[in-house]
């Protein structure tokens, strides 16, 4: 009676170390699958935030041109931004983020949508946009642009599945090298944007990557010329 009660016993804790260790592996994928979606909920607002601040720059960037600013006065300057941009409260009704201006905020893109926490949006105007505005191969059709230089590659691949070009997966296409000079008043020809993949071309917003960088850019056309 007693071996069979200590056979018993032993078949007891066999079973209860079985599903221990069942238990032990459900949580453990259970946390693997709820990170992985932790991430990508993340990624999507860091993108959702990246694209809505662009429209609110270009929108900004429209109605200073309606209220007769020049394309070439519009100014980036901020305390918090590059010097090149300027000195802000120089002129306030061209200066983007300026309350008698644009009235924008400024702000940096999210940390997770960048790969350098602290990268800062980035202004120029030395870069065309095949099928934007007008292709001239001259600095008087250069677009003037916001660029995201440095995104992760998750938030690229998202960014372009909430614009519509292509599944959430799917790697960014490929485009020569961006020119990002820091806008100052002067427009420059020196670069054309997606003019090597159809998928991007007379999109006035999308993500790619940089051929010479291998970085994954987003771009957003403020004012196209």
């Amino acid at each position: 009676m007693r071996n069979s009660e200590s056979g018993n016993a032993i078949f007891y804790i066999f079973v209860a170390i079985v599903l221990l260790a069942a238990l032990s592996f459900a949580v453990a994928e259970g946390s693997r699958s709820s990170g992985k979606t932790l991430n990508e909920d993340r990624a999507r607002l860091a993108a959702s935030e990246i694209i809505s601040y662009g429209d609110a720059l270009n929108k900004a960037a429209g109605m200073l041109r309606l209220r007769g600013i020049a394309a070439e006065a519009l100014s980036f300057a901020h305390p918090d931004a590059n010097a090149t941009y300027g000195t802000y409260g120089t002129n306030p009704a061209a200066e983007i983020f300026h309350p008698e201006g644009g009235g924008i905020t400024y702000r940096l893109p999210p940390d997770m949508g960048v790969a350098t926490a602290g990268t800062p949006y980035l202004f120029t105007g030395s870069n065309q946009v095949e099928n934007i505005g007008s292709v001239c191969g001259t600095a008087v059709c250069s677009e003037l642009l916001m660029l995201v230089p440095d995104v992760r590659l998750e938030t690229c691949q998202l960014i372009n599945k909430i614009l519509g070009y292509s599944d959430k997966n799917a790697i960014p296409v490929s485009d020569n090298a961006t020119d990002m000079t820091l806008f100052a008043g002067t427009f420059a020809n020196v670069e054309t944007l997606s003019d090597e993949d159809p998928l991007l071309m007379a999109r006035s917003a999308g993500c790619y990557r940089d051929q010479n960088t291998s970085k994954y850019i987003y771009y957003q056309v403020l004012i196209a010329r």
